[in-house]
């Protein structure tokens, strides 16, 4: 007993020892350069400091022998003759570093710890998920029918009138007994769709393509583990907009100028045409590095606000490898309601973009970050 208590001991604890690492390194996570492969699996390699056993150890560090400090020898104490020790300051040190390896999580398994802590906004629960049309419901009984539908309580029911009809014997009959009549589920019954929208022009370099992408990357992952039923729409802009396939999306080059209201117009084209707003919840982001023609500016903010009314959520996100200010589309976003506007200058400005945009017990979306 007490060998397998000490081995589900010792597994509980490497357990949580993996999930404090995979929580402590979030931020960088989320950068698609720590995913690897290994033996076909997408895997993800976090520190992770050695388990050991509890052992009871003489503190060595504030005594060199029994009732002789090291002050009293004249020697340096507390955290600089430690760190000369350990190594960790301009000098090698005298003792062994600390044991760190990099543990490999699976992505689905640090997907499972980092969605946890995300959700869907404002979702109407009224507003179904869309059914494939292959799956049924039961709808009413018949005489015949699988023997694995039969329905205990109508036969029983059918069984009872005739016994108060003709005062006979209680027997259930071959004449009482119902089964199950299936239905299909309609094909289509509303749901979510989720519009990811991305600035592809020339100006957008290799670091805001990266930020951009990463976090779609992310908010996929995240929905398809999640809400397997939502609609994912793509569309890349430079001066016009397009919808492409997923494959086209994450691949696509940087060309072009930059005209944000196409893209605002095209999302709003799509969803008038295809997602009635009775039967979808609706949701857009789109990330730029805030680019915009001049002169589209005030069309962009028009068409932008029209979008942030027709959706639960519109998130803007402008990209900035420097410390340049926000655009002039960003600042008439950030002075209206109804829009999650942030800026993302940091690989780690991924996660807390999702975590702006998706993350649990947020009543108010429409603000806005800075970073």
């Amino acid at each position: 007993f007490w060998s397998y208590h000490g081995i589900y001991q010792d597994q509980w604890r490497h357990d949580q020892k993996v999930k404090e690492a995979v929580k402590a390194n979030l931020a960088d996570m989320v950068s698609d350069e720590h995913i690897t492969l290994a033996d076909g699996r997408r895997v993800i390699n976090i520190p992770l400091p050695e388990l050991k056993e509890f052992r009871i150890s003489f503190d060595r560090h504030h005594y060199d022998s029994v009732g002789q400090s090291e002050e009293a020898e004249g020697k340096p104490t507390g955290e600089s003759q430690s760190h000369k020790r350990m190594g960790t300051g301009k000098e090698g040190g005298t003792e062994n570093g600390q044991d760190v390896e990099d543990a490999a999580v699976t992505l689905e398994e640090a997907a499972d710890i980092i969605f946890e802590r995300l959700t869907l906004p404002d979702l109407d629960p009224l507003k179904r998920a869309v059914g494939d049309g292959q799956e049924l419901q039961p709808s009413s009984w018949n005489k015949v029918g699988l023997k694995s539908r039969w329905v205990r309580r109508a036969t029983l029911r059918e069984s009872m009138k005739r016994y108060v009809q003709y005062k006979g014997k209680l027997v259930i009959n071959a004449e009482d007994v119902r089964f199950w009549q299936y239905d299909p589920l309609p094909a289509e019954e509303g749901g979510a769709v989720v519009l990811a929208m991305m600035d592809t022009s020339g100006s957008m370099g290799t670091f805001e393509k990266y930020l951009a992408k990463s976090f779609f990357f992310w908010t996929v992952e995240f929905l398809r583990r999640n809400y397997p039923h939502v609609e994912l729409v793509f569309l890349a802009h430079d001066v016009r907009a397009r919808e492409v396939d997923e494959e086209t999306f994450f691949h696509r080059g940087s060309s072009g100028g930059t005209v944000s209201s196409s893209v605002y117009r095209l999302g709003l084209d799509i969803l008038d045409q295809r997602y009635p707003i009775e039967q979808f919840n609706t949701y857009a982001f789109h990330f730029t590095d805030g680019g915009n023609l001049t002169s589209d500016n005030v069309l962009a903010v028009e068409v932008g606000m029209e979008l942030a009314r027709r959706t639960n959520l519109f998130g803007y996100g402008e990209i900035h490898d420097t410390d340049r200010n926000p655009s002039p589309l960003f600042q008439s976003f950030a002075e209206r309601q109804g829009i999650g506007a942030m800026v993302l200058r940091r690989k780690e400005d991924i996660f807390r973009a999702l975590e702006y945009y998706f993350g649990k017990d947020k009543d108010d979306h429409a603000h806005t970050i800075q970073a």
